[in-house]
């Protein structure tokens, strides 16, 4: 039972890792009506490659690529 707690802990915390370095808005202060693929480029960033970037998070550090 306490196995399943601290690996979901662990999951928990790898995915909110993952999935926020990627997400947290860059410059969107407004809706500047530009088309989908435009803000979704302004909205995400990629973060550095790295061995251990591109091991942790499954290659999703490309972010605007994915």
């Amino acid at each position: 039972s306490s196995c399943v707690y601290l690996s979901r802990y662990f999951e928990s915390t790898w995915f909110i890792w993952v999935s926020q370095m990627n997400h947290i808005p860059m410059d969107i202060d407004y809706d500047k009506n530009e088309d989908w693929v435009s803000t979704q480029l302004h909205a995400t960033c990629n973060v550095n490659q790295s061995v251990f970037n591109d091991w942790f998070t499954g290659h999703l550090n490309f972010q605007i690529e994915h």
